[in-house]
């Protein structure tokens, strides 16, 4: 079988922790052929790890799609692991011909997302043949199995609770490169700028630095995850009622309901950042009439750590019965590279792509005026949450 071409695109902690590792455990499927990251530090680092050769190390997605387009370099995928928005370069890298694994969120702006769209359309591209979303909960055994639990059963209510402790409590395992000194301030102001003029967009300008930070790191960092998992699993979180948030040191704690889009069934998520919180943990419980589905989720960095599927359900007369399932040798990640890599030979494999992202940011939206509703401010009526 030939291999499968890969660049990966940003070094951080998710490259360095579980995309490269897992790369490189299934080299008989995967070559990695490309670097990218601002940082030549990092590449020249990463690169010696991994036997990467000088003609795949560079430091812009744009100097990577000028390498392919011109021949001088043959890539079938890559894996978007940058921080920020990812519609831009996503569109640049489809663009190229070729087949892209965008980490959330794959954008903060509805409008980029609708730019990629209109591109695609202009250029005869089918995104669901070329784009996967990075919501690696999607390809947990656990949770397909959860959904053909849930399929047809009448729901009562649905709860979330994350609790997140700080990150490095949750990556010291993975003994990350140290960091690095070549990237200056000034080679990252235009990045922050264009981060900033999308948010912008998003939300508007007239919020609180804190609320903005809320938007981008806690609901469209950590909730999305369970945004796109309740579509999957049931159809969409639908109305957002309520929001507060709380707490001493940011993000703190912020607690979230409203009604699934369906059956109007009441939901909640409440979403804890506590510092010296043990270990990660997130619970997501489904009850229904006859019985309760409930995920338990564990620290996201871990490769090959189970997530627990309990079910409550009757068992005879005044009986019940409790089973507790784990999949073991079932790696979400890595079944997320296995759907990139049945994308680049031509097949459509499950998982959120962009008509998906653009659901979950409009739940996002609404979820960011809730939370500025209940602190008394209004947004930018330009702005897309507002509308």
């Amino acid at each position: 079988m030939t291999r499968i071409r890969i660049a990966v695109i940003g070094l951080g902690a998710i490259s360095q922790s579980v995309h490269l590792p897992l790369l490189q455990r299934n080299g008989h499927r995967f070559d990695v052929v490309a670097l990218v990251d601002l940082s030549g530090e990092r590449v020249t680092d990463m690169a010696a790890r991994y036997g990467v050769a000088a003609a795949g190390r560079f430091s812009s997605v744009e100097a990577l799609v000028s390498a392919v387009e011109s021949g001088e370099l043959a890539v079938d995928a890559a894996i978007l692991a940058t921080s920020g928005s990812h519609a831009g370069d996503t569109q640049r890298l489809v663009g190229a011909g070729l087949r892209v694994l965008a980490e959330k969120p794959l954008s903060y702006s509805l409008g980029e997302l609708e730019e990629l769209e209109a591109f695609a359309a202009e250029t005869g591209i089918d995104l669901s043949d070329r784009v996967r979303v990075g919501y690696m909960k999607e390809y947990d055994h656990a949770s397909l199995r959860a959904r053909e639990l849930l399929a047809g059963v009448k729901l009562r209510a649905v709860s979330i609770e994350v609790m997140h402790p700080v990150d490095g409590a949750q990556l010291e395992f993975a003994r990350l490169a140290a960091p690095t000194a070549d990237v200056t301030p000034e080679m990252l102001a235009p990045l922050i700028a264009g981060t900033d003029a999308v948010v912008d967009r998003a939300i508007g300008t007239d919020l609180p630095k804190d609320v903005r930070a809320l938007y981008t790191n806690v609901v469209l960092g950590s909730i999305v995850h369970d945004i796109g998992l309740l579509r999957m699993l049931v159809g969409g979180l639908g109305d957002v009622r309520h929001a507060e948030h709380w707490g001493g040191k940011m993000p703190g704690s912020v607690h979230l309901r409203g009604e699934l889009a369906r059956e109007q069934t009441p939901w909640s998520i409440d979403w804890h950042y506590i510092d010296g919180y043990p270990d990660y943990r997130e619970t997501v419980t489904f009850h229904h009439e006859t019985g309760s589905v409930e995920l338990v989720f564990g620290v996201p960095y871990v490769t090959n750590l189970p997530t627990i599927l309990r079910v409550r359900e009757a068992r005879d007369e005044l009986g019940s019965a409790v089973t507790e399932t784990r999949w073991m040798q079932q790696e979400a990640f890595e079944n997320e590279l296995f759907a990139l890599e049945a994308m680049v030979r031509g097949e459509r494999p499950q998982g959120a792509g962009v008509a998906e992202s653009i659901a979950d940011v409009r739940t996002g939206q609404r979820m960011i005026r809730a939370i500025a509703s209940s602190k008394g401010l209004v947004l930018d009526p330009s702005a897309e949450a507002a509308q």
